[in-house]
């Protein structure tokens, strides 16, 4: 088997993270400045943004699919209202792994599809903290399987 480049084959050789259907998130240490990721779920992809592990405040959470796959939101503090929201119809595939990334750098947070440079979310948190732990789970249903590509 021949790969075009070396991510290609990372990605092929490297064990998913199964989520289930779950209020747990799965925490991972984070990167300094973002997190690059696929995922195949059929719907609510939640990412954790935290100083610490575990659910606890301040934090910054990513929806990817959520309401039945149709929009995606950034939410603060596990409170509503959601602080950014957009719709995403259909954004995430039960049999096929989606790419996306999330990046932060001074407060500013921007998600972004795979291969695409322009975020479809962003907000500038006023509240400063460092992220130092990333959560993962899968809801409303849903089980999931990840790839981190890059912490």
């Amino acid at each position: 088997m021949e790969f075009e480049n070396i991510k290609e084959a990372l990605f092929l050789i490297s064990a998913p993270i199964e989520t289930p259907n779950s209020v747990d998130y799965t925490w991972l240490p984070a990167g300094p400045e973002g997190i690059v990721f696929r995922v195949r779920a059929a719907n609510d992809a939640h990412i954790a943004l935290t100083s610490s592990e575990g659910l606890s405040n301040p934090m910054i959470e990513v929806f990817i699919g959520g309401w039945a796959n149709s929009k995606s939101v950034i939410r603060k503090d596990q409170t509503k209202p959601d602080v950014f929201e957009t719709p995403t119809p259909m954004v995430l595939d039960a049999n096929e792994f989606r790419g996306f990334w999330i990046r932060w750098s001074n407060n500013y947070i921007t998600v972004g599809r795979e291969n695409e440079a322009a975020p479809f979310m962003s907000y500038s948190n006023p509240d400063s903290y460092p992220i130092n732990y990333v959560g993962i789970r899968t809801r409303r249903g849903a089980s999931g399987s990840w790839i981190i590509e890059e912490p």
